[in-house]
């Protein structure tokens, strides 16, 4: 009887320590309150904090700017220290102007395209921007480029951006693309500047037809009937049932 009432005592005296131990500790910290969002502009001023953290983070992503220190592509301040409220930086001001201007474009599509509104495409930033903060084609990148610093920085460029973006939806790095900007050029009467960017397409694609057949235009274009035979001979060699080349070839060997 003795040890059962010690041990009621002893287990007493345990729960009366551990709750004065437990009294004596300091209460968990609050986490502090987010201030309030001001300066709503183009959103409703009572929308959710989290919906406005995710529409903004889905900006970032759409233009890419990750890198570019995020929130801060638009945003005053630096991480994790914004000046979210303020309008000091151009980019937030263009940005508001860009959204009210995709609406206006959403709003306007059931009538262009008599669907309802529930079928039509919704204009997003992505829509245009594909992951790149300055949402230019390519072809209008690389030729940029060549017109300003030469066609060998726009070919270093092209390097650059398809290890970078490959696999993306940012640029479009597929065989057709730099045919279409070779057979651009030779058109307007750059046949080097031709040639350098579809030399450039058969380091991708060896096999590709439509790239000899451009650069057989090119050499057209220059009056290189020798390389522009050769050069069609391997595109029709490549595609024999492209018609087109093989016209071109048999005027070429015919007129030799």
């Amino acid at each position: 009887m003795t040890r059962v009432l010690s041990g009621v005592v002893a287990s007493s005296l345990f729960l009366v320590c551990a709750s004065g131990a437990l009294a004596q500790q300091p209460p968990a910290q609050q986490q502090p309150q987010a201030p309030p969002m001001t300066n709503l502009q183009v959103y409703p001023k009572d929308t959710p904090r989290p919906e406005i953290v995710t529409t903004m983070q889905g900006f970032v992503q759409a233009l890419g700017v990750q890198a570019s220190g995020g929130c801060g592509y638009c945003h005053e301040g630096q991480a994790p220290q914004f000046n979210f409220a303020s309008d000091a930086k151009p980019t937030k001001i263009v940005a508001r102007k860009m959204i009210l201007m995709a609406r206006e474009i959403t709003a306007k599509l059931p009538e262009v395209t008599s669907k309802p509104a529930a079928e039509v495409a919704r204009m997003r930033c992505a829509t245009c921007h594909r992951g790149v903060a300055i949402p230019k084609l390519l072809p209008d990148v690389l030729t940029d480029t060549a017109a300003k610093s030469g066609v060998a920085a726009a070919i270093e460029q092209y390097r650059a951006l398809r290890k970078q973006y490959y696999g993306a939806q940012s640029y479009d790095f597929s065989e057709p693309a730099l045919v279409a900007l070779g057979n651009q050029l030779s058109a307007a009467n750059k046949p080097d500047d031709a040639l350098a960017f579809l030399q450039l397409n058969t380091e991708f694609y060896p096999n590709s037809a439509p790239t000899y057949a451009a650069m057989g235009q090119a050499y057209t274009r220059k009056n290189d009937k020798d390389s522009a035979i050769k050069n069609l001979e391997k595109a029709v060699q490549l595609d024999p049932n492209n018609q087109q080349a093989k016209r071109q070839l048999e005027q070429l060997k015919s007129s030799k």
